[in-house]
């Protein structure tokens, strides 16, 4: 899938009234958007990196996070950064050596209600 599709695709994606556990973190869950981009973009790696943070405590304090995926077009590198949604500051910042994702950014939102924390497209609040 090309990138202006996904992103038109992505941007149908307003709410979710069905959630998909995470099977590396049981206690993430995944809105329908989040599903579909991990499956039509062949990137539930990204979800699986956002989960494994989630065990060091100064990450599981954050109630709101932030993750931001930027892909350098030309050598095909990524950055994938956390942040408290408040500051620009990073929490994680992570360098992915390669990757085919498609599109030059994506933005991700975990937010943490009750038991769960909720993996979601910015759309999808």
């Amino acid at each position: 899938m090309d990138a202006n599709t996904l992103r038109a695709q992505l941007a149908q994606f307003t709410g979710s009234d069905t959630f998909t556990h995470r099977q590396l973190l049981r206690r993430m869950i995944m809105t329908q958007g989040v599903i579909w981009l991990a499956d039509q973009a062949q990137a539930h790696w990204l979800t699986d990196v956002i989960a494994s943070y989630q065990h060091e405590p100064h990450i599981s304090s954050e109630h709101f996070q932030t993750w931001r995926l930027n892909v350098d077009e030309i050598t095909r590198t990524a950055v994938i950064t956390m942040t408290d949604g408040n500051s620009d500051t990073p929490l994680v910042q992570q360098v992915i050596a390669y990757t085919d994702f498609c599109l030059d950014e994506i933005t991700l939102w975990l937010i943490a209600q009750g038991d769960h924390l909720v993996l979601m497209l910015p759309s999808e609040y």
